[in-house]
């Protein structure tokens, strides 16, 4: 059933006589212009429930009685984990629960997850200077100098917090503080050059840039290089004093005062502020800093530089060479770290300007590592991960993530077409810990050859939870590419099995408080949201490292007037193209109707130009729309879409000003 409040008389009589299916409904809701505008939908249509419905439902029960037992074993009453470890580490203990929230679960989930945020941030604030202990790693509640992947691994709970409440006074001032240490408001981090639009170190944070770093810890292990100054440095270097001391200070001149790729993770922390607050400042700031990266990709020939000077220059302190920075083309997870940035960057830029050409940040680098592709002779494509001297090597298996997030973001043929060229080429799983990854060794012994394993079923729904940087997207993109039915029960039932397996793992881990208390091993988090993200959101999986959620369609509840879906409804995106989506709703409630509002994009950022049932239309025109399930319905319907048209903003519906 389709019906605008305010449709006249006539409309209503004409929708009675000639669609016969569908039932007209007059709402009464709460007092708000919201509830009093939106095109209401009423389902009418009784039948058995898909078992990915039941599924879904089923595995939402499991994780919220499964986060209570994680919390008894692993915190302290205030919140505070009993495990001690670096930030990044402890706030990923609760990084997805306000996620799990947004999407359903319960307030349980939210609560905790704030708490234990608040407890963390107040014990690593415990400052002193210049001390390294765990417990004194963050200054103004934030990182006091760290390299932006590992900031982004911690700030990540902090974004998701903001799906659950964006009301909360003291996360509004957070955000806005965290931001201002990249926009120079605060006189002790001065961490942008406003002139050249660099961040100026490898190392920033709330204390400003940092002027050295280890040199030991990145070199070794092949994050980053000294070439060409130094084209060789002895494997004993760091155990001799003299020559530590000599290295540590080149290193210093020649890496930690760069500007480096992964840094551009710090748009989604300017990105959070303006969906707080809607200030165009932050926008302007995160437009800056990206066009300042498309710039440089330009004049380095369509390559990613991934070292900048103070002046801006490419290479500027290595005699113009573009490659050998930390965690840059050189670095042993190179492809990884700067990949998650460039989508997390491409994402942030394109969704606040409705601007496909910030998509080119990203697609420009992807289609760089394909063109270089090589086949084996069974027909395997794998593309450079590296790069030094001699050229591009480290040949692997293309990851999936970036891909899975350029064409979400795009809808674009072209880029659909890069995935039908990886399904064609990925014929073989990697070795796990040679495809990927490479193996786990010091710096220059990552040289691995690509070594086939097993046949690669993109078919196949396996659940690691959810850092997997996107290594189950496979199965998803075969679904929507109409090859891989049963993936959205398979992809829940997969994760339910996990979640089972980390149960029985906490349920039989043999330690106490006080061995816990010695190290930052924790079982693996029992909240797992990515299958329920993809199905019921019809998006990839969040970037691990401080990606902010995307979605097509997001949900709250018409009842409770809270984030997610109501009680006992499930959803699946069974269909996405460029204007249009697919969304099937099912209540399997048998006694109780369930409204819900249903939002254009994670953020309202997009917009609904009608939604439909059968051949069944009406106008929405807005970023919002209500459906109504009576018990044990369901409806199916097709929805018509113009994408990135609107401000986003994590306010609720009912906070908006209304659009329809």
């Amino acid at each position: 059933m389709l019906l605008k409040n305010k449709t006249d008389l006539k409309l209503i009589f004409l929708i009675l006589v000639f669609s016969g299916i569908l039932d007209i409904h007059a709402q009464e809701l709460k007092n708000s212009d919201f509830f009093k505008n939106a095109v209401l939908i009423k389902a009418s249509k009784i039948e058995p429930h898909p078992e990915w419905a039941i599924m879904q439902r089923h595995l939402m029960k499991t994780i919220e009685e499964a986060a209570p037992q994680y919390v008894k074993k692993f915190t302290q009453k205030d919140g505070t984990p009993y495990g001690k470890g670096p930030y990044d580490d402890v706030y990923e203990m609760f990084f997805n629960w306000p996620e799990m929230y947004a999407m359903g679960g319960s307030e349980y989930l939210f609560e905790t997850a704030l708490k234990s945020y608040n407890a963390i941030t107040l014990n690593g604030s415990a400052y002193v200077k210049d001390s390294i202990d765990y417990n004194h790693q963050l200054y103004k509640e934030f990182p006091r100098k760290d390299d932006w992947f590992h900031i982004s691994e911690g700030i990540t709970l902090f974004y998701n917090l903001g799906l659950g409440d964006p009301k909360l006074s003291e996360n509004v001032k957070r955000a806005k503080r965290f931001a201002g240490f990249y926009m120079n408001e605060d006189p002790e981090a001065q961490n942008f050059n406003t002139e050249y639009k660099t961040i100026k170190s490898i190392f920033t944070g709330s204390e400003g840039p940092a002027t050295t770093s280890s040199a030991v810890y990145n070199l070794r292990y092949g994050h980053t290089s000294l070439a060409p100054v130094l084209e060789y440095l002895e494997p004993e270097w760091h155990e001799k004093p003299k020559r530590q001391k000599e290295i540590q200070e080149l290193y210093d001149q020649i890496i930690t005062r760069t500007d480096v790729p992964v840094n551009l993770l710090a748009t989604g922390l300017i990105t959070n502020a303006y969906l707080y607050t809607g200030e165009e400042k932050y926008k302007k700031w995160v437009l800056d800093y990206v066009d300042a990266w498309m710039k440089r990709i330009a004049e380095n020939g369509g390559l990613l530089p991934d070292n900048i000077g103070q002046s801006g220059k490419i290479g500027e302190y290595r005699n113009g060479q573009w490659w050998g920075g930390l965690y840059g083309w050189y670095g042993r997870y190179g492809v990884l770290m700067q990949f998650s940035a460039l989508s997390v960057a491409s994402e942030c830029a394109y969704m606040l300007t409705g601007d496909p050409k910030y998509l080119d940040l990203l697609r420009s680098q992807i289609n760089s590592i394909m063109q270089r592709a090589k086949f084996t002779k069974e027909g395997q494509m794998l593309v450079p991960f590296r790069y030094k001297k001699e050229g591009w090597y480290s040949y692997r298996p293309m990851m999936i993530q970036d891909l899975a997030h350029l064409w979400h973001a795009s809808m674009d043929p072209e880029d659909w077409k890069k995935i039908e060229v990886l399904m064609k080429g990925n014929k073989f799983h990697p070795l796990w810990g040679e495809g990927v990854w490479g193996q786990n060794t010091l710096g220059e012994l990552d040289t691995v050859v690509w070594k086939k394993a097993e046949p690669f079923d993109w078919n196949l729904e396996e659940s690691m939870g959810d850092r997997t940087f996107g290594l189950t997207e496979h199965a998803r993109l075969m679904y929507y590419a109409g090859k891989n039915p049963d993936w959205p029960l398979e992809v829940l039932k997969a994760d339910y099995t996990e979640v089972m397996k980390r149960m029985n793992f906490m349920q039989n881990d043999p330690r106490n408080i006080y061995s816990i208390q010695k190290d930052d091993l924790y079982p693996n988090n029992p909240v797992i949201t990515k299958g329920l993200v993809q199905t019921t959101m019809g998006t990839p999986q969040t970037v691990y490292n401080g990606g902010l959620l995307r979605a097509t369609v997001r949900y709250f509840d018409g009842d409770l007037q809270r984030p997610g879906l109501p009680q006992d409804v499930s959803a699946l995106v069974d269909g996405i193209q460029a204007n249009e989506t697919k969304l099937h709703l099912v209540n399997l409630n048998p006694v109780q109707t369930r409204k819900l509002i249903i939002q254009s994009g994670a953020f309202g950022e997009h917009s609904f130009t009608e939604v439909a049932e059968g051949q069944s239309k009406i106008a929405v025109n807005g970023s919002y729309f209500m459906v109504e399930l009576p018990p044990a319905s369901s409806i199916h319907l097709t929805i018509g879409m113009k994408r990135f048209v609107n401000k986003p903003s994590y306010s609720f519906p009912w906070d908006k000003k209304y659009s329809n």
